[in-house]
């Protein structure tokens, strides 16, 4: 899988953006798609780990990535070389959206087949992170809220004209950004990371405090936060933007407390001495120092 993820992925990302200049689809089709997929992922069994089943899902998260990004560079093609007239925002907003998205979710599988090739399941692409298909449920009304603006203002949303394009952009970047980090994160730590808070020490573990980690303590959290939150700017979605915020937060609420508590026992002074020297990263959560 290492070497057929990736290209499962590009031959998917092509045929993204076949599929994108061909005009195949209308943003409403891609998401109805899309919210198709994510909810049928609940169904699908964590520990599947036959060949065939992540290199069709690497196929399919690299098409919408193919096809986000292949619409934005036809857009501007059409706007700024032939000079047409098109909104781009209310064309852009959803394959854009999905790229950011299933970039993290492609990362993520990649970093699990490079590092724990033994844990090569469906759960490594993180699309079921939380149980009760609570990420689906997000993503779904996310593209829901997106409609509901469009229908109610116009193609241009709740946020119209160039306020509403910058912050599509500034959404992009943001979320671009946060997955770099949270990518940056997991490659640096390795084997390291695991996507299941590690409760026991293994003799293999080494406590990283290079590169991103020299930055905050928890750089895959930091990312992850400031990639979710940021995907709702890209839509324009008000409400998902608190919410996203909200629950992105007591999530890791609940989850670094309990994992720096293991890394104290893991690391003991070591720990405690890099936790007064480094922050949390993200603010209001951390016990420690």
């Amino acid at each position: 899988m290492r070497v057929l993820a990736p290209i499962c992925g590009t031959a998917g990302a092509i045929l993204g953006v076949g599929v994108q200049a061909a005009a195949l689809f209308e943003p409403s089709v891609l998401s109805l798609v899309a919210a198709g997929f994510f909810l049928l992922s609940n169904a699908i069994s964590d520990d599947v780990n036959n060949t065939g089943f992540p290199s069709c899902v690497c196929s399919l998260l690299g098409a919408f990535l193919g096809y986000g990004f292949g619409a934005a560079a036809h857009v501007y093609w059409l706007v700024l070389v032939k000079e047409e007239s098109a909104d781009p925002r209310s064309l852009l907003a959803v394959p854009l959206f999905l790229a950011v998205v299933c970039i993290f979710h492609i990362a993520e599988f990649l970093f699990t087949a490079a590092f724990h090739p033994q844990d090569i399941e469906f759960r490594a692409f993180l699309l079921t992170p939380v149980p009760a298909a609570g990420y689906s449920i997000a993503m779904v009304a996310a593209l829901c809220e997106f409609w509901i603006w469009r229908v109610s203002f116009g193609p241009s949303g709740i946020v119209p004209g160039n306020v509403g394009l910058c912050l599509m952009w500034v959404g992009v970047v943001l979320s671009l950004l946060g997955w770099a980090m949270r990518t940056a994160a997991l490659f640096t730590a390795q084997a390291n990371f695991t996507h299941i808070v590690a409760w026991r020490k293994l003799p293999s573990h080494v406590l990283v405090t290079t590169g991103v980690y020299s930055i905050c303590r928890h750089p895959g959290y930091l990312g992850w936060f400031i990639w979710s939150v940021s995907t709702q700017l890209v839509l324009g979605n008000p409400f998902c933007l608190v919410a996203y915020s909200f629950v992105s937060w007591r999530f890791f609420a609940g989850r670094i407390p309990s994992e720096e508590q293991s890394l104290l026992q893991f690391f003991g002074d070591e720990y405690m001495a890099y936790a007064r020297r480094v922050p949390c990263g993200i603010p209001c959560i951390s016990a420690l120092p």
